[in-house]
């Protein structure tokens, strides 16, 4: 007579998304693209909706390399407080 194996139990670890709904149209299809400018040291970041029919798309600039999690946030804040109109 053996001993039971016991049996593995597997975490599953979540990761932060990186397609968000548009605040617009509904659609899950923003997308974040993020480069560094070289002439004036920013991080120049783009939120573009890739729903053909929304059309979406902001522009920031950091002076540091931010989550995108946190760009999505920003562009929804702006998002609201300019009325939705964009």
């Amino acid at each position: 007579m053996g001993r039971r194996r016991r049996k593995v139990l597997r975490v599953n670890r979540r990761s932060l998304p990186k397609v968000f709904a548009c605040p617009r149209c509904g659609v899950v299809a923003i997308r974040i693209t993020s480069q560094k400018d070289e002439a004036s040291q920013d991080y120049i970041t783009v939120v573009a909706c890739g729903n053909t029919a929304c059309k979406v798309r902001r522009e920031f600039r950091f002076t540091s390399e931010k989550p995108d999690i946190d760009v999505y946030n920003t562009f929804v804040d702006d998002f609201v407080k300019a009325g939705a109109t964009a």
